[in-house]
């Protein structure tokens, strides 16, 4: 294994670090990844077959990866879930970049799906009135979840689509929890349209 110029430094910080300290920094690193790419590892720069594994696993290991090495600096302001986000961001980033240079678009084909673009082109417009209402309506929810992490991700969740006992399974809460922080959710949104 190759060491970098921090390894020193941050092996330092890495032996003060518990077990506990390290599982959390792991899973919040991992569900940062997972939204951050959202949809994007079905087709495109992050899918398996581009990575050569799980999108997730793959930045999460880079990130593990260049921390431990000492290739990637720990910054003392920030905690060891923050330098890990920023260390996978930047390869997410990295990875984007590299995708669209004018060498990888040189050599890219592009299959289009003719039965997809046709129910595209049966799809009722949104016009823009209705399209900059959804937009004001989303953007008002955001706001009023700003701050709490966990309605965030419910607010991402349900976004995605995602059911009742998925969310409580990406929230590692029960079904019941769900519900208490959808009403949680409610409220915090009633308050922003009341203080509007």
């Amino acid at each position: 294994m190759e060491t970098g110029k921090y390894f020193i430094a941050n092996h330092q910080k890495i032996q003060l670090v518990s077990q506990v300290g390290w599982k959390a920094a792991l899973a919040k690193c991992r569900e940062h990844i997972r939204w951050r790419l959202r949809q994007k590892t079905l087709s495109g720069v992050h899918t398996s077959a581009n990575l050569g594994e799980d999108p997730v696993d793959y930045y999460l290991g880079i990130s593990y990866e260049k921390l431990l090495t000492g290739a990637w600096e720990w910054k003392d302001e920030h905690t060891l879930g923050q330098q890990m986000i920023r260390i996978a961001d930047s390869y997410i980033s990295k990875e984007i970049e590299k995708a669209t240079s004018a060498k990888a678009n040189a050599f890219k084909v592009v299959y289009t799906d003719v039965e997809q673009e046709f129910y595209d082109l049966a799809a009722p417009p949104i016009d823009d009135e209705e399209h900059q209402d959804m937009e004001n309506r989303l953007l008002m929810i955001e706001n009023a979840v700003a701050g709490d992490e966990q309605l965030e991700f419910m607010v991402e969740g349900l976004k995605e689509g995602k059911k009742r006992s998925e969310l409580a399974d990406l929230l590692n809460i029960g079904v019941r929890q769900l519900d208490k922080l959808r009403e949680k959710l409610i409220r915090r949104i009633k308050t922003q349209q009341s203080n509007k």
